[in-house]
């Protein structure tokens, strides 16, 4: 069964995958909302070296902060509800396409979005070598065709979500842990750690992680030690998630799902992720009915994998069977189970031995890429968008228990029917990428597939591939200690100055502090340049706050005046009907919203000294400004004056 001599070309199966994954491209299309606002921290990220993100004023956007997908800080600035593993991760990404493109262009769009693709790849690679090593080099290659071809693997390498991702950190986080010494169980932890940084929902995975660290030591000492090197890597990532939720929402324990919880029952949920026909593991992934008998023969010579993989499956199947969104809202199959696909088909090589084994998996495969197919090649939205719009399916979990409203089904007919196709490899030019860098990425698609057939088929065997090179031993482990120290020190610095530190205390906010007729609370400004040529752009942010609750539309407007005692006509000005991208009645009282505002300088616009004023006023009749409390005027001089310059 197993072939310990073999050296197995990882490498060259990760690098056939990612060709494989990159020409299925969508291109600058991230097909999620998901993935559209981690985008957004990642620019954020890269352009400002902040976490919090600024919007564009659109219907669009007021839909995402009405479902929480972008959320208020605790002051007043944006924030995505998710968390900073995927946007990190992508950081690379999309520095390579400002490269090629610029600041926000489709080439940045397009490099970001081949994330999910390599990541996939690096786990069909991951899974290929300790498969190798297990059942040895025939069973492997049926494993990872299989995981390729037969499950959503593919689907999930196209789309921004961050399944791809966490998947990759979890068997990598298994996978050095079960390399020997304490600088694979730490770094397995810090892999792990990821992923829940990327997703607390990981965490999942935690109970199944110290399971098999448990069951690989001899001794209740070494066992401790182990667990001890883990939660050093692991403390690395859950110390940015804690300071990242300190940073947004001004305590540790506040994160982006406040409002949602656990509210299904088990007895949906988890019939719902195994056999729904909508979302069900069995129908989106058949090959891992494999794993039943493959850990029956891996039980007796290797019973830590199998207990993983059990662990890691019932874990992730009591969380998300309680998830009140259990099926991941407009997904393509179990969306949350995806990350424990390969850990099934690991154990699954033992069913492969036999010639009617291999039959079995043949047919489980085929069954399997028919399925996969049309999730591939057309759009999940569309269809989505088709059942609960066109068809007027209530958008509900239990939907995906209704045979006839399964996307299989469903995306089988756009597929037919020639509709909604996504590969973009063929058309990136019509997506606004530069000729050249469509070409550059088309033919390093093609070099990747020749180095990796070149690589693979020179494979042979020889010494045993070592996880971890054993120079390396003696100072990851006490430098990620290290390192774990100092970001906690970090983490409680800023967990403290947030606390103590007041609003105002910010050096680029001017504190305000004037209401509009006692209802709405102008607290702050901040803004980004005093001194603009015509032409420029001046970024202003106001901090609002409604004190009682508002029961009519309004709207703020920010006038640009010139500082003489003429300085009562606007000389340019910008007016948003919806402040703060949310309609004034639908705001919480006492919360702080950050509006932003890029007032345009108009090219004739003379040099001199500028004002802002700021005000509010009513849409419907009677309308009219709403007065300033305690000085009646129609709305407030900013304490700071504009230069504009000749160009």
């Amino acid at each position: 069964m197993r072939d310990p001599t073999f050296h197995s070309p990882a490498w060259s199966v990760g690098l056939l995958l990612a060709a494989l994954f990159l020409a299925l491209t969508p291109g600058t299309d991230f097909g999620t909302i998901d993935g559209e606002v981690a985008y957004w921290a990642t620019v954020a990220l890269v352009e400002e070296g902040s976490a919090a993100i600024h919007l564009s004023g659109s219907s669009h956007i007021e839909w995402l902060i009405e479902r929480g997908f972008v959320q208020t800080g605790w002051d007043g600035r944006w924030f995505i509800r998710y968390n900073l593993g995927q946007p990190l991760f992508a950081v690379p990404f999309y520095a390579a396409g400002r490269l090629a493109g610029g600041s926000g262009s489709p080439p940045t769009r397009l490099f970001v979005n081949m994330l999910p693709a390599l990541a996939m790849a690096g786990t069909g690679a991951l899974l290929y070598e300790w498969a190798a090593r297990l059942w040895g080099v025939r069973a492997a290659l049926w494993i990872i065709g299989l995981f390729a071809l037969a499950t959503p693997a593919a689907v999930y390498a196209r789309l921004f979500f961050a399944e791809a991702l966490i998947g990759f950190c979890l068997l990598l986080g298994f996978r050095l842990m079960s390399s020997s010494g304490s600088t694979g169980i730490a770094l397995g932890g810090l892999a792990i750690g990821w992923a829940v940084l990327t997703r607390e929902g990981a965490g999942a995975a935690l109970p199944a992680a110290g399971l098999y660290l448990l069951l690989r030591g001899r001794t209740w000492q070494e066992r401790l030690r182990s667990l001890g090197w883990w939660g050093i890597g692991l403390g690395i990532p859950l110390s940015i998630l804690i300071w990242h939720n300190t940073y947004r929402f001004g305590s540790p324990l506040l994160h982006g799902y406040q409002g949602e919880g656990f509210t299904s029952s088990l007895l949906e949920g988890v019939p719902g992720l195994l056999i729904s026909p909508g979302r069900g593991l069995l129908f989106y992934a058949p090959p891992v009915l494999l794993a039943l008998p493959g850990a029956a023969r891996l039980w007796p010579s290797d019973r830590r994998i199998v207990l993983a993989a059990a662990g890691l499956l019932a874990g992730y199947l009591a969380l998300y069977g309680r998830w009140w969104a259990w099926d991941g809202g407009w997904a393509w199959g179990p969306r949350f189970l995806v990350p424990v696909i390969p850990f099934l088909l690991l154990i699954s090589g033992g069913a492969l031995d036999s010639p009617s084994g291999r039959r079995v998996a043949l047919g489980l495969g085929g069954l399997g890429f028919l399925i996969e197919l049309p999730g591939i090649l057309t759009n999940h939205n569309a269809f989505h968008s088709w059942l609960f719009g066109d068809r007027g399916y209530p958008d509900i979990p239990r939907i995906w228990f209704q045979p006839e409203a399964s996307p299989i089904l469903g995306q089988w007919r756009f597929l037919l029917n020639g509709t909604d196709w996504v590969l973009a490899l063929h058309r990136l030019e019509a997506q606004g990428i530069p000729s050249s860098v469509a070409w550059g990425v088309r033919i390093g698609i093609l070099a990747l597939f020749g180095l990796g057939l070149w690589g693979f088929t020179r494979g042979r065997a020889g010494a045993r591939w070592q996880m971890i090179p054993s120079e390396l031993e003696v100072g990851v482990p006490w430098g990620l200690l290290a390192g774990m120290i100092a970001l906690n020190a970090i983490v409680a610095f800023g967990w403290i100055r947030a606390l103590q530190q007041p609003f105002c205390g910010d050096p680029g906010r001017v504190c305000v502090g004037q209401r509009f007729e006692g209802q709405i609370e102008l607290v702050a400004f901040s803004m980004q340049a005093s001194v603009v040529q015509p032409g420029d752009r001046i970024g202003l942010t106001l901090w609002l706050r409604v004190l009682h609750p508002v029961t009519e539309p309004l709207s703020v407007y920010v006038h640009v005046l010139p500082d003489d005692e003429s300085g009562h006509v606007q000389v340019f000005q910008e007016d948003h009907e919806h402040p703060a991208f949310w309609p004034l009645p639908r705001w919480t009282p006492g919360r702080l919203y950050s509006d932003f505002y890029a007032l345009q300088v108009p090219d004739s616009v003379a040099p001199g000294i500028y004002r802002i004023k700021v005000g509010l006023y009513r849409r419907s009749p009677p309308g009219g400004r709403i007065p300033v409390e305690g000085s009646g005027e129609d709305g407030i001089l900013l304490p700071v004056r504009i230069t504009v310059v000749p160009p």
